[in-house]
């Protein structure tokens, strides 16, 4: 995507057919935005660059030992990461510093570049800047996690670029390897702030590699124990709930690869810490060209969960777009909305998401799973085995990401508002009779699944015969999921064929393409 706006002007067949536009539905009872006259306006306004960051002291070490706490962490579920990556920290620059996409601004196709006007269900436009206004000397070009962390406070939420080259992980420290001695050591040393109006970008070393992130949990936004209260509060004393100061806003992430870090000290033995990114109480957010795995810590190396989500979009958070993005050897992966019970304050009528031009491949499960939100799903590609063989029951460092069972890929759950449109289904085991219960589960009070456009290709048809050739799928009404038109996308945007999509996310997708 460019940082161009974009306006449609047709609009697209219900499925397959030529790629389309499609504009916005000014009809809409819940969507006016798209004819109201109401500039665009930058999500940098919306941000208070004197509020504290929320955790200071994210990335600091404590090297404390394992202790027993409530929630379950026993010093005998330690176990240290089996696999270590080999870490070449890069040491020079090899663009001279000289900006390329740095600068760029957010596109205005997807949720992430809209906000709430202050009218019951409406939106307004915005444009996700980041860092792109950053100074001079609010450029950052960094190569261990030092530097990293020291950008951020110092810059704290002023606009800022902060360009990562070669490989860093979280648990070398002072360029010395020490793994994570206890769970609250991996919560403090483990964890990146990243704090409003950052643009937060890998640039290619020397030879040509993605930059890399490891040990470590991008947090975008945080909830802190008091966030209820005083949240709930504001909104008794009738002030406006997006005015709140607790938000963090206009952030971009973009072409980085992430390791997904291996929890040293569970909770219990179907629980672990640790995201890739977290999306918690953020708006206006933009991540595009990520790359992530379990590589080379794949849960199959433990009895016990050692990873959690990939990349969550949770309590509160809105307006947020993951595109041309590639998940994969993970089991949770994209989730949007964390909890049924008891967040009802916080994200209902918030958790608006875009999914586009991503694909997960050799994934356990969520693609995305959501609850309460209204999510749109398009032209994304999902390829898994519902029946791999794995060595031993294992997965080695390298191995094909078809090792890793595939379970579901959208879940619908509680309140969702979901919107799919010409997704790819490229699977192995999966007869087309069974892709309910598959490629679209019901998780149970879901307000409505719409779907058009599905393709999908297996080696086994429903007679167990290879397949020949790939099919359309009727993917809505699966699980008697009710069916309503209750939303439109408020922004146009390039409606292709799933078959298009498919080649285009295979030669687009993931870090390192920028």
């Amino acid at each position: 995507m460019s940082s161009a706006v974009f306006l449609a002007v047709a609009l697209a067949s219900a499925c397959g057919g030529a790629d389309n536009t499609v504009t916005p539905d000014t009809d809409s009872e819940l969507l006016s935005a798209a004819s109201a006259p109401l500039a665009v306006i930058d999500a940098k306004t919306l941000t208070d660059t004197t509020a504290p960051l929320l955790l200071p002291l994210a990335g600091t070490r404590t090297y404390s030992a394992p202790v027993e706490t409530s929630s379950g962490h026993e010093p005998s579920n330690y176990k240290a990461a089996p696999v270590v990556p080999s870490i070449v920290p890069a040491k020079s620059d090899p663009t001279g510093g000289v900006l390329t996409f740095e600068r760029e601004t957010a596109p205005l196709e997807g949720w992430h570049a809209w906000a709430r006007d202050g009218a019951a269900g409406k939106h307004r436009q915005v444009l996700v800047s980041g860092g792109s206004s950053a100074a001079a000397n609010r450029i950052y070009t960094v190569y261990t996690k030092e530097q990293l962390v020291n950008a951020i406070r110092e810059a704290r939420n002023e606009p800022k670029i902060i360009r990562v080259v070669g490989h860093i992980d979280f648990r070398v420290d002072g360029g010395v390897f020490k793994e994570y001695t206890s769970y609250d050591d991996l919560k403090s040393g483990g964890s990146l702030f990243i704090p409003s109006n950052t643009t937060l970008v890998g640039i290619k070393d020397a030879n040509g590699k993605p930059a890399r992130i490891s040990g470590t949990q991008l947090l975008i936004g945080n909830e802190n124990a008091n966030f209820e209260v005083d949240f709930k509060a504001w909104v008794a004393a009738g002030k406006n709930p997006d005015a709140f100061p607790g938000w963090t806003r206009n952030v971009i992430v973009r072409n980085l690869a992430i390791d997904t870090m291996w929890d040293v000290n569970p909770e219990d033995s179907a629980n672990a810490y640790a995201d890739g990114i977290c999306v918690s109480w953020a708006q206006n957010v933009w991540i595009d060209h990520i790359t992530m795995t379990d590589l080379p810590t794949p849960s199959s190396l433990s009895s016990d969960t050692r990873h959690d989500g990939g990349l969550d979009v949770v309590r509160g958070s809105d307006y947020v777009t993951i595109s041309n993005s590639y998940f994969t050897v993970h089991g949770k992966t994209t989730l949007v909305g964390n909890s049924d019970a008891g967040r009802q304050w916080s994200d209902e009528g918030r958790l608006h998401a875009t999914f586009t031009g991503n694909h997960w491949q050799g994934v356990n499960s969520r693609t995305p799973r959501v609850r309460y939100g209204q999510v749109h799903i398009y032209n994304n590609l999902v390829t898994g085995d519902t029946n791999p063989s794995a060595a031993n029951g294992t997965i080695p460092a390298g191995a094909a990401a078809s090792d890793v069972k595939f379970e579901s890929a959208i879940g619908v759950g509680y309140k969702a508002d979901i919107l799919a449109e010409n997704n790819y289904y490229n699977m192995k085991t999966l007869k087309p009779k069974e892709v309910c219960g598959k490629l679209v589960t019901d998780h149970g009070k879901g307000v409505s699944f719409r779907s058009s456009g599905a393709r999908f290709i297996s080696n086994k048809d429903d007679a167990g015969k290879p397949m020949t050739a790939t099919i359309d799928v009727q993917l809505q009404g699966c699980d008697g999921i009710p069916v309503a038109n209750l939303w439109t996308p408020p922004y146009g945007y390039t409606l292709k064929t799933a078959d298009t999509a498919k080649t285009e996310v295979l030669a687009n997708v993931g870090a390192g393409k920028l």
